[in-house]
């Protein structure tokens, strides 16, 4: 038998500036975000030495920046937070455990050629192992294997690619699968992958080759893919999506011949996510809104303490008139400024405007295409009032996305249409 401790998407360096309260634990030294997704990384070691797992592994995101347009390093404090980490399992486990960890599509400085997991193994030679998008590119220029060989196991690495973008890849990735990442039958063989169905960065041979475990990351959600395939999960909540998950790491007993053993290990986070949702009709006043705002606010009405401030967002939908709107946007941002005070247990403070309806009275409708300069890309805006719904279904969101888009494309579409052959009959 082989253990094996999985996690993944601890998204360490993780800072939100925006609708937060300016407050440090340590002043300008770190944030109570940024220190909340270090605990997280924290706690899945600590598990891991208790567990006496043979092997750790890390499915990729293991800090959150760099990532797309954000070039920003992880800060000096969150990178100092996981050598202290590793320094101390590596002690408790006598040296005898080696790390795993591959790359996501965070912590990447694609610009530079480097990926902020290399320092880590530069200060862990001999215990940690790492697999950078880099080495993925030029193994498959190569045309050579990602993995590492240990007496008893094999680890297949797959580190982020997105290889649907455009064919040659995809068909350069999949001859490079095909043809160097298969299981070797005679050791136990473990896939450790950034990856989603959905996302086309999770290519379906990996699922299908006869790998004992695959060890997957990038779903926030911790789930059964197959039945030797898991989404770890991330180990902080990201996203007020989320606020109702129960984060965990699992551990994994793979035993030649029988089905795998997941243990489910949990990660506790003390920080609460709450998700007021108010519905609002064109007739409610601004006055009866920031009624109905400060009354759910009441309960967090408390001194700040930053181990237990809330996260708190606001989750508007109905139909509602521009010039009530607008004077509820003031009333939003002046209860932010009060809420961030010390006297509300808030840290976060934020709303979502995107499932609401917002229009003009019909006396100022007439004649007037809002189409023109309301919306610049329906499709793209009829996909983020989707995603604001936080559906956890994800092919079923991707459904109403898609059905929703041809629907809208098709209105707008005929509405420039007519519009244009209306012009051509003036003239």
């Amino acid at each position: 038998m082989v253990k094996i401790l999985h996690f993944s998407d601890t998204h360490v360096s993780h800072r939100r500036f925006p609708n937060v309260k300016d407050s440090w634990k340590i002043q300008n030294r770190v944030s109570w975000i940024e220190e909340d997704y270090c605990i997280g990384f924290q706690k899945a070691l600590e598990v891991a030495s208790e567990t006496k797992c043979d092997y750790v592994v890390h499915s990729g995101d293991l800090f959150d920046i760099p990532v797309g347009r954000n070039l920003s390093g992880p800060t000096e404090y969150s990178r100092t937070f996981v050598i202290r980490e590793l320094k101390k399992f590596f002690e408790k486990t006598k040296n005898e455990i080696p790390v795993i960890i591959i790359d996501g599509n965070h912590g990447s400085y694609l610009t530079r050629n480097y990926s902020t997991i290399e320092f880590i193994q530069a200060a862990f030679p001999k215990n940690v192992f790492i697999c950078t998008n880099y080495q993925l590119k030029k193994a498959i220029v190569d045309k050579k294997p990602l993995v590492f060989e240990f007496e008893d196991i094999n680890f297949y690495l797959f580190p982020y690619f997105k290889f649907g973008r455009l064919p040659h890849l995809a068909q350069s990735y999949e001859e490079w699968v095909r043809n160097n990442q298969q299981p070797d039958p005679n050791k136990f063989s473990v896939a450790v992958v950034h990856g989603m169905q959905r996302g086309m960065d999770l290519h379906e041979l990996i699922l299908q080759y006869p790998y004992d475990y695959v060890a997957l990351g990038h779903d926030h959600k911790q789930r059964k893919v197959k039945k030797n395939a898991w989404q770890a999960g991330s180990t902080e909540k990201h996203t007020f999506a989320e606020r109702n998950q129960e984060k965990s790491v699992l551990e994994v007993q793979i035993i030649k011949g029988e089905d795998l053993i997941i243990l489910p290990k949990p990660i506790e986070s003390k920080r609460k996510m709450i998700q007021f949702e108010i519905s609002l009709k064109s007739d409610t006043t601004p006055t009866n809104f920031e009624k109905a705002i400060r009354e759910k606010l009441v309960e967090l009405q408390k001194k700040f303490v930053g181990e237990t401030a809330s996260r708190v967002k606001v989750k508007l939908e109905g139909t509602i008139f521009f010039s009530n709107w607008w004077a509820m946007e003031d009333i939003l941002a002046e209860i932010q400024k009060e809420v961030f005070d010390d006297t509300y247990n808030i840290l976060e403070f934020r709303w979502d405007d995107g499932g609401l309806v917002k229009r003009a009275p019909i006396s100022q409708n007439k004649g007037v295409k809002l189409y023109e300069y309301l919306i610049e890309d329906p499709v793209i805006d009829f996909e983020k009032y989707i995603r604001s719904l936080g559906i956890e279904d994800e092919k079923h969101a991707m459904q109403m996305i898609e059905m929703g888009a041809v629907i809208v494309d098709e209105v707008f579409n005929s509405a420039t249409q007519v519009k244009a052959e209306g012009k051509e009959d003036s003239n």
